[in-house]
């Protein structure tokens, strides 16, 4: 157990340098977006470790279970637990509903749309019409994620 403690606290030690250096090298936007971290989930190892994908996501995740790291993360909202950006809920949940919103837009209405605003926190009146004005059925995930931000700031 000794021997267990002490690898994970060389590789913390040697994992937290690159990890920094991965997040000075991130853009603004996915620094405020992402989450940061990879299949481990969130926690003292996403911090340690960040998205590196691989077997190191096993040590972090190995990390995220010792002492309860995880668990605090997620109730203090700390360690990459944190709620997403607004632009990172919008991402995830057109992702699974494409098909929906896009059937909701030709029809003008629909539960995917009122969702999307919901989910987006709209505040107008119009995002459904602006977002049909924004957005050709049939374009990517990324454009229809754009579309959406826009309709919303309106």
């Amino acid at each position: 157990m000794k021997f267990l403690i002490k690898v994970i606290a060389t590789m913390m030690l040697l994992g937290s340098g690159v990890a920094m250096a991965q997040q000075k090298n991130k853009s603004l936007h996915d620094q405020l977006t992402g989450q940061g971290y990879g299949m481990a989930g969130c926690g003292l190892g996403s911090v340690v470790f960040g998205d590196k994908p691989g077997m190191i996501q096993v040590i972090a995740a190995t990390v995220n279970g010792t002492a309860g790291s995880q668990t605090f993360g997620i109730s203090s909202g700390t360690s990459n637990c944190g709620e997403p950006g607004i632009f990172a809920r919008a991402e995830q949940f057109i992702e699974v509903n494409k098909m929906a919103i896009e059937n909701d837009l030709s029809r003008g209405a629909g539960e995917s749309l009122v969702s999307l605003g919901e989910v987006m926190g709209c505040q107008n009146s119009d995002f459904t019409m602006q977002l049909k004005s924004k957005y050709t059925s049939g374009g990517t995930q990324e454009q229809l994620v754009q579309a959406a931000t826009q309709s919303c700031k309106m």
